[in-house]
């Protein structure tokens, strides 16, 4: 892949050289974070059913997905700074028009031109910075991306508590943040890599390789934007005002960064699929807990909230890293693309499937879906361990720690291998170890013996 900017000895080295991609990365999640719980809030102030409030808020994941299949094709035409341009504007016109059209149908329609927009906007930054990475800086632009990522999220949360989410100065400042990312981007050196649609696998070729990565990664779909979408609403029932909601949100995530690194030494050291299990099984521990409390035991809730953030949101990446334990080096960008969709679809069905616990269960709803999915889960990954043996420890690859939204270029960033060429109608099953020979594979015959 060609890269943006020329490598010489005189020039800054490519951390330095992506500083302005990062800084539109960290204006952009402010602005985007900002919106999604904003909007909730504001739907709930409204009076809207807590049902058609889940609907709404799916939609952003609907168009999110879409953005994902579509953005690669957009740079490739007009360009890594065009399309920004293009789609921040679109972005921005979408915050300004909620205040102005206070319709929940109007909002759905918003929402996913949001999340279509985001995921083009995401994937811009994502794959500039991707294309200006080398295999000896990678593991460094990674981490800067995901602490950016993580912090600047939080930061959004936080910014509820300054704002009045009924007036339209919030959604204005979301614009303004929004153009603002356009800034450093544009002033950047170069258009950014040639730009090269991502191939993603087939569900069923996935499920061969790895069942338990595929539900995992719509597992953590499901969790993860139920609690995007309707944790707001949650937190409103606890009596407190928007600055209260936005410490409720902000623990989440900051407890979600930081388990980052504990939960995946974890993985490194042990049978994923044994993390894995101890994860979704703390998550439905600490979401029963959450349940059964609500605001009667507030001393616990905080506590509560960082366990369960923190493992909810190492649910995706170890489901992932599961999942690329039995790819080939080649197949694991185009699998990543593929997972990607899964926890996408996830992602769709959440909130809609969350708001219907709460409108029949409550407001602690929310945490007893999250309870059961994760239950479901355990149930699942309990099942595989029966049905496949374990790989070697030296045979698992690392776990990679993922910011609560990755597009292609972000996991591609990952990727232990450079991309190659897949076919996703290739007749070899990538599940069959006898298909993938002795040429050096680092699995080999290891991977043989773990087959089902």
């Amino acid at each position: 892949m060609s890269l943006s900017m020329p490598r010489s000895a005189a020039s800054p080295s490519p951390v330095l050289a992506l500083v302005p991609l990062l800084s539109s990365l960290g204006l952009l999640v402010l602005g985007s974070g900002l919106l999604g719980t904003l909007l909730a809030v504001r739907m709930d102030l409204e009076g809207v059913p807590v049902a058609r409030i889940g609907l709404v808020m799916a939609c952003y994941s609907v168009g999110f997905v879409a953005g994902t299949l579509t953005g690669p094709g957009l740079i490739g035409r007009v360009g890594h700074v065009r399309a920004f341009a293009a789609l921040a504007a679109v972005f921005a016109c979408v915050a300004l028009a909620h205040p102005l059209l206070v319709d929940e149908f109007a909002w759905a329609g918003l929402r996913a031109l949001g999340g279509f927009a985001a995921a083009g906007l995401f994937t811009t930054v994502e794959s500039w910075i991707n294309g200006g990475a080398t295999n000896a800086d990678r593991g460094r632009l990674l981490s800067i991306y995901m602490t950016i990522n993580y912090l600047a999220y939080a930061g959004s949360q936080l910014l509820l508590g300054w704002v009045d989410p009924a007036g339209i100065a919030a959604f204005s400042g979301i614009a303004i943040l929004v153009a603002l990312s356009l800034v450093p981007l544009a002033l950047a050196r170069g258009d950014g890599p040639r730009e090269e649609r991502p191939v993603g696998l087939g569900l069923r070729r996935l499920l061969r390789i790895s069942p338990l990565g595929v539900v995992g990664c719509f597992g953590a779909g499901l969790i993860g934007g139920a609690f995007g979408g309707l944790a707001p609403v949650y937190a409103r029932t606890l009596g407190g005002g928007t600055g209260d909601v936005a410490g409720f949100m902000a623990t989440a995530i900051v407890a979600g960064f930081a388990f980052q690194i504990p939960v995946g030494r974890l993985s490194d050291r042990f049978d994923r699929r044994s993390v894995f299990l101890a994860l979704v099984i703390g998550v439905a521990a600490a979401s029963a807990g959450l349940a059964l409390l609500g605001p009667a035991q507030s001393g616990w809730l905080l506590p509560l909230l960082a366990v369960y953030g923190g493992l909810a949101y190492c649910v995706y990446p170890t489901a992932l890293a599961h999942a690329n334990d039995f790819m080939r080096p080649a197949e694991i960008v185009p699998a990543s693309a593929g997972l990607l969709l899964t926890f996408g679809a996830g992602s769709v069905l959440g909130p809609p499937v969350a708001s219907a616990a709460m409108a029949l269960l409550g407001p602690a709803g929310l945490f007893w879906n999250a309870a059961a999915t994760a239950g479901l889960l355990a149930a699942w990954t309990l099942w595989r361990m029966t049905q496949r043996a374990a790989l070697p420890l030296e045979e698992q690859g690392p776990f990679i720690p993922l910011p609560p939204a990755a597009t292609a270029p972000a996991l591609e960033l990952t990727s232990r291998a450079p991309a190659e060429p897949v076919d996703p109608s290739d007749p070899t099953d990538p599940s069959d170890p006898t298909d993938r020979g002795d040429d050096g594979d680092r699995r080999g015959d290891d991977l043989l013996r773990a087959a089902e």
